[in-house]
Formats: C-alpha cells, structure tokens, sequence
C-alpha cells in the first residue's frame, strides 16, 4: 500500500462535498418531490418515474462517449462544465411551465450525471492523487455515504416551506455556488502539482495492470460481472420494502431497510482501515458475495426479524462495497491510462442493466411469483460472483 499523493485531503473533501450534492439533488430528492410534481401537472407518480428511468437508460448508453471525455480533456475540467449544466438544468425544472419540458429536462439530467457523481470523480482521483488512489476513492465514498442522510429530510423539509419548485431553485444554486467552484479548484491545481503527478504516476502495489493482451478478455469479465451484480442490487434498491412486507415482516420491514445506510457506512470504514491492503478483487468478491449471501437469506422461509436484519446487513454491505470496487478495480487491472473511457464504459453496462432490472423484477414477480423470482436473482448474483474468480486469477498471475 502507498503513501497518499500530496494534498490528497483537500481534493477528497471536495470531491465529496460534489458528490453528496450531486447524488442528493440528482437521485435522492427525485422520490420526494414526485408527488408534489405530479400533482402539479396532473400525472402519475409511474409517469415521473418512466421519465427518470429513460435518463438513466440514456446516460448509460452515453456513458462511454462521456468517458473519453474525462480521459481527453482532464475530468476536472469537464465536472466543471458539467456542473454548471447541472445547475442550468435545475433552473430549468424550477420555471418548467409544463410536463413535457420537465419531462425532457429530468431526462437530461439523469443522462449527463455520469459527469458529475463518482466515476466522473475517481477519474479526477486517478489524475490528482495519483499515489494511493484506492485510499482516496475508499475515503470519498464514504463521505458520499451521507448523501442520503442528509438530502432525505432536507428535501422533505424544503418542499413543504418552498415547494418542489424551489426545491429545484436551491439544487441550481449549490451546484452553482458550491460544485462548480469546487470543480474548478480542483481543475485549477496548478504545474507543479501535475509535474509531481506525473513523477507519482508509476504504478503501485494496488494498480497492477494486467498485461495487454488479456486486457479485452478482463475488461468484458469485469464487466459483466459489474452489471449481473448490479441488477440484483437496482432490483432490491425498489423492491425492497415491498419484498420484505410480502415476506411477512409487517411495519418492521421498514426499519430493516433503515439498517442499510449504516451498513454502508461502517462497511467503508472496514475497508478504509482493515481492509486498506486487499488487493481491490478481493474487496470485489467481498461484495458480490454478500449480495449473493443477502438474496439467499430472503429464500429461507422464515418471517424472524433475525434474517430480515441479517439481510440488511449482508446486502448493505455489498452496496457498500460496489460503490469503491467500480473504481478501485479498473485502475488496479488497467492503470490510470484511459481509466475514464474504462469507467464510462462499465458504467454503460451497469446503468442499461440497473435500469430494466426493476421493471423485469416486477414482471418476474406477477409471471412467476416472488420465491421463483428471488431464485432467479440468487442465481444472476451468483453468475456475476463467479466471473470474479477467473478475473482474480488473471490479475493475480500477473
């Protein structure tokens, strides 16, 4: 394990001040203000949420394009310009005089967040702190962990004193004032920094690149596995409550689902300190296999308070984790060269699959009932465990 690049503080703190900011405003404050949207324009919360689930599909069909982006003009620069698109777009949703132009704004939010959340953010690590990047990425995700803890009742507080739409007012000012300042700093980081990054930027002990020609057959393992594992987690990320209902949990499934964020929270904590010198696969596997593990819990047939809580912990806990491992992995298989068109590119595969899988998980469920369902989704965790394995082998062998 290396040393962390010099200043490597004050590029995570900001980093994760963007990343709450953009998380909070873009995803978690999305389910709160839908009511109050869609009874403005007289639609169905359903309709809101078809309109969000477009622009993720969007983003991540783009995801790769926007990837070179970070690679050809420095990440920084672009989360700059990004974030005052952001910033432009909420004004827009804040004045959006009917459902159509909402419509069309939401969507184009959700289709250029990629340039401003955590990929967009660990290719900036990449560039900054380029010794120790997987400490800084551990670091920033877990300050982005609070992102929902603190935007869930903030939003819920603004919208019943200012209403939805200065909700959208206030996200076009902190994007604005806060984000893109904050971006722009980052951007700014003069010569002399990026003189020494570039006499830091050999590779160490935790970005092993694996060799030329078994990059292509890593790549679409890594992949894969990212977006199969991702399906499981999109689909419980909305099915969760209802699952654990049916399950017979009864109003206690809601304060199961509340055991979640801590999870994540304390699971980074793990990582940032005990686990700081696992090679990033290792880490993976940790992840993918409490997910696995949290989706066979669901199969015992059993209502006890005991498994729905082990469940959130296993499940939580591979959240966590795949928030670090999507950037912490890549740059330890490929090395910083090219990292943002790699990240763009895996996030492609896991937004296109993450944005079905809740909608399929639906429609598994009514066809085929919720035990065959959750099989169904044991078995893509599984599938996507089991290309760690090759994978593993690869990086290790090198």
């Amino acid at each position: 394990m290396s040393e962390l690049s010099k200043g490597w503080a004050g590029v995570v703190a900001a980093l994760g001040a963007t990343t709450i900011l953009g998380y909070g405003a873009i995803f978690y404050a999305f389910p709160i203000l839908v009511p109050f949207v869609a009874a403005e324009f007289g639609v169905s919360p359903a309709t809101l949420f078809g309109m969000f689930s477009v622009g993720l599909f969007l983003g991540g069909v783009l995801s790769s394009r926007f990837g070179g982006w970070l690679d050809r003009f420095g990440a920084p620069r672009v989360m700059t310009l990004a974030s005052a698109a952001v910033a432009g777009l909420f004004a827009g949703l804040a004045a959006a005089p009917n459902i159509w132009v909402y419509g069309a704004l939401i969507v184009t939010l959700e289709a250029i967040s990629f340039l401003v959340l955590y990929d967009a953010a660990f290719a900036a690590l990449a560039l900054r702190v380029p010794r120790g990047t997987r400490q800084a990425i551990t670091r920033l995700t877990l300050i982005g962990g609070f992102a929902s803890t603190l935007f869930w009742p903030l939003t819920g507080w603004m919208v019943e004193s200012i209403g939805w739409r200065g909700c959208y007012m206030v996200f076009a000012g902190l994007h604005l004032m806060v984000a893109l300042p904050l971006h722009g700093w980052i951007a700014a980081l003069g010569r002399k920094m990026n003189l020494a990054a570039q006499s830091e930027a050999a590779p160490a002990p935790d970005r092993a690149a694996v060799p030329q020609h078994h990059s292509k057959r890593a790549f679409w393992l890594l992949g894969v596995s990212f977006a199969l594992t991702g399906i499981a987690i999109a689909a419980f990320g909305v099915h969760l409550v209802p699952v654990l209902l049916e399950r017979g949990l009864g109003q206690t499934a809601y304060l199961v689902g509340m055991a979640m964020g801590p999870t994540q929270v304390l699971v980074r904590v793990v990582d940032a300190t005990l686990w700081r010198g696992f090679h990033p696969l290792s880490v993976a596997l940790i992840s993918g296999s409490a997910v696995a593990l949290a989706v066979a819990v669901l199969l015992v047939p059993s209502s006890d308070m005991g498994l729905a809580l082990a469940f959130a912990v296993l499940f939580g806990a591979g959240q966590g984790l795949a928030s670090i491992v999507r950037g912490a992995v890549p740059l330890a298989l490929f090395g910083p060269a090219g990292l943002g068109q790699r990240l763009g590119q895996l996030a492609g595969l896991r937004n296109v699959s993450a944005a079905a899988a809740p909608v399929l998980f639906a429609v598994a469920q009514q066809t085929i009932g919720l035990s065959a369902t959750l099989w169904l989704c044991l078995v893509i965790a599984l599938a996507g465990l089991a290309l760690l394995i090759p994978l593993r082998k690869l990086a290790l062998a090198h």
